[in-house]
């Protein structure tokens, strides 16, 4: 189906996936470029739409005929298409995705889990939840003030990462307690630069969870005090604490390392 103008209903739903609320009540998100839509269609996910910008390349048959889309490809004018975009040169491809269940619907939590409490850059968010599929921690709580795991830019940041992972958004305190109930032999460790014990110290071996707090104010109070062991990364005396993301990945393929036969 071509759809010209930018005032079209669906163009102007479709647009509106980029606002969180949106999201959340049409239960949809954006998942823009080839690679990612390609990383998509590999996915459990559930797909809404294909939309091709008609200005770009045509879009190979594997992704407009695949069974996913069921037919519901829609070729976009330039003007439309853009309206919808969420980056300054789009690709010209973007789907439009089912949001899975989260919380208490997304079924157990894995034995090494991460919360990331806090995280309000979608950059850092993407990378994280690129490494906790690198090194086998799937099932991640994007947590309270941290920034929705589908918003377009951590989507993108994720690099298809995500689409593996069983994703969870609730208040980081319940994630806790309910990753405990699942694991009640379990330690969560909560990276914190004022930490006494360094990460390759610390058993992570066993079921662990791993809190990872923003850059500016580490884990909130409440989330330090519910940790079993707070770990820090041993650094040169004068360097400045390490970005999130990498501080974060750090700590995840220690405990990758650790686990390795």
């Amino acid at each position: 189906m071509y759809i010209e103008s930018p005032q079209n209903a669906r163009v102007r739903a479709w647009s509106q996936l980029k606002s969180k609320k949106v999201r959340s009540r049409q239960g949809l998100f954006l998942v823009e470029g080839r690679r990612l839509v390609e990383e998509l269609v590999g996915s459990a996910y559930e797909l809404e739409a294909l939309l091709w910008n008609v200005a770009a390349d045509e879009p190979p048959s594997h992704l407009t005929e695949h069974p996913k889309f069921q037919g519901h490809v829609y070729e976009l004018s330039p003007a439309a298409f853009a309206l919808v975009s969420d980056t300054t040169t789009p690709q010209g491809l973007i789907a439009i995705a089912k949001l899975p269940e989260t919380g208490s619907q997304a079924g157990s939590i894995s034995t090494h889990a991460v919360l990331l409490d806090g995280i309000q850059d979608p950059g850092n968010v993407g990378t994280l939840l690129r490494s906790c599929e690198a090194f086998g921690f799937h099932s991640v709580c994007c947590g309270t003030s941290t920034v929705d795991p589908f918003a377009p830019k951590v989507v993108r940041s994720a690099m298809g990462g995500m689409f593996r992972l069983d994703l969870w958004t609730e208040d980081s305190v319940q994630f806790i307690e309910d990753w405990r109930r699942n694991h009640p032999d379990g330690r969560v460790i909560v990276a914190a630069a004022d930490a006494d014990e360094l990460c390759y110290s610390a058993d992570m071996r066993r079921p662990t969870l791993v809190v990872i707090g923003s850059e500016a104010f580490g884990a909130s109070d409440e989330v330090r005090e519910l940790a079993d062991l707070a770990v820090a990364i041993p650094m040169q005396a004068d360097t400045e604490s390490l970005n999130a993301a990498v501080a974060g990945s750090i700590l995840l393929y220690e405990a990758y390392r650790q686990g390795r036969p």
